[in-house]
């Protein structure tokens, strides 16, 4: 259902899917009467739908006409209240604000195989065994009520930067453009290697 065909109707639980910029708004809104303005409209109308229960959802990789981009938050999620936000993230689709895990760029994972599936304790999976329930303290909150912005940060290798949950590390490289520039950082401990979306990672320059 589209956010055009939702108008009047009531549900007890609505979901939200892909609420993020180039999608809501639309990248073409700004060519189109009315432009981002009446997006943040219709993404109201979507929001007013719940009766009880909203759920929104975003990625922070998307896969569009075969390329493999970075997903940036909507700007109207920042209207949002955060107090008003229980902010989840699903469990192994990305680290924990602002890094990408190699599974989100489908690359090939420690274990072999690509995607979701990886190695069991005993050397061998079976497909047709589902994988065991995680607790669900191991689904903690791990996405902050606000979305961040680190304005025009620019990093460039050999640059020192802290990370919120990784500490210290050193830039070996920088890829991207603008609000999609990604640096890749090997850091100081345990995290090792990560890649981080400029803009929105909790990080500061040394």
């Amino acid at each position: 259902m589209t956010l055009h065909t939702a108008k009047g109707l009531e549900y007890d639980s609505v979901f939200l899917t892909g609420v993020e910029e180039d999608l809501l708004p639309h990248r073409m809104s700004a060519n189109e009467p009315g432009g981002p303005a009446e997006e943040r409209r219709l993404f109201y109308v979507g929001i007013t739908r719940a009766r009880r229960r909203l759920f929104i959802s975003l990625a922070m990789t998307r896969a569009q006409f075969g390329e493999v981009n970075v997903a940036m938050p909507s700007r109207y999620l920042q209207e949002i209240p955060a107090e008003l936000i229980d902010w989840k993230q699903s469990p192994g689709m990305a680290t924990s604000r602002g890094g990408t895990q190699p599974r989100a760029l489908n690359a090939r994972r420690e274990g072999g195989g690509y995607g979701g599936r990886s190695r069991s304790s005993s050397g061998f999976e079976d497909p047709a065994l589902p994988p065991p329930p995680r607790p669900k303290t191991q689904w903690a909150n791990t996405v902050t009520g606000q979305v961040r912005d680190n304005g025009d940060l620019e990093l460039a290798f050999g640059d020192r930067i802290r990370h919120t949950d990784f500490g210290d590390g050193r830039v070996t490289g920088v890829t991207g453009e603008g609000r999609k520039r990604i640096a890749e950082v090997q850091f100081d401990g345990p995290a090792g290697r990560k890649r981080l979306l400029i803009k929105i990672a909790p990080i500061e320059k040394l």
